[in-house]
């Protein structure tokens, strides 16, 4: 895959973090009683964050597989690109820990909507390190 359709199809990843952002305030962001949609917005916001991990990773394989073959082909990563990647990691890495924390660490859940948003502005940031960068090159 090259690096134009990769930022196409990373734009899916930015619509599903925003997403999760979205219904996560809408349950978690309110004073009150939970809106009578809560359970089916708790339910999406589970559905989809799997289906942000398994979009992430897959993503994450394509980027691997592009710096291998610019590595076979002589080309050095420059400076943006080893931030990308080590922003990439290290948001995989919260990602896990956000997951840890409802799963198993329960004394540790006040620190899961901070670690939310932390993936949200991660998301955008590394989006608009390569994505961006890409679209406004064309």
């Amino acid at each position: 895959m090259d690096p134009v359709t990769k930022t196409y199809v990373s734009i899916g990843l930015v619509v599903l973090a925003a997403f999760e952002f979205w219904a996560a305030m809408r349950i978690f962001g309110r004073k009150g009683q939970p809106g009578k949609y809560s359970p089916l917005l708790l339910r999406l916001h589970r559905i989809f964050g799997y289906l942000f991990a398994v979009y992430f990773v897959w993503i994450a394989w394509v980027c691997v597989d592009l710096m291998d073959r610019l590595a076979d082909a002589g080309r050095t990563l420059d400076s943006r690109a080893v931030i990308h990647a080590t922003l990439a990691m290290t948001l995989f890495g919260v990602f896990l820990v956000k997951i840890s924390f409802i799963r198993m660490y329960r004394n540790y859940r006040p620190y899961v909507p901070m670690l939310g948003i932390c993936l949200v502005v991660g998301t955008l940031v590394l989006w608009g390190l390569a994505g961006w960068m890409f679209l406004i090159l064309l």
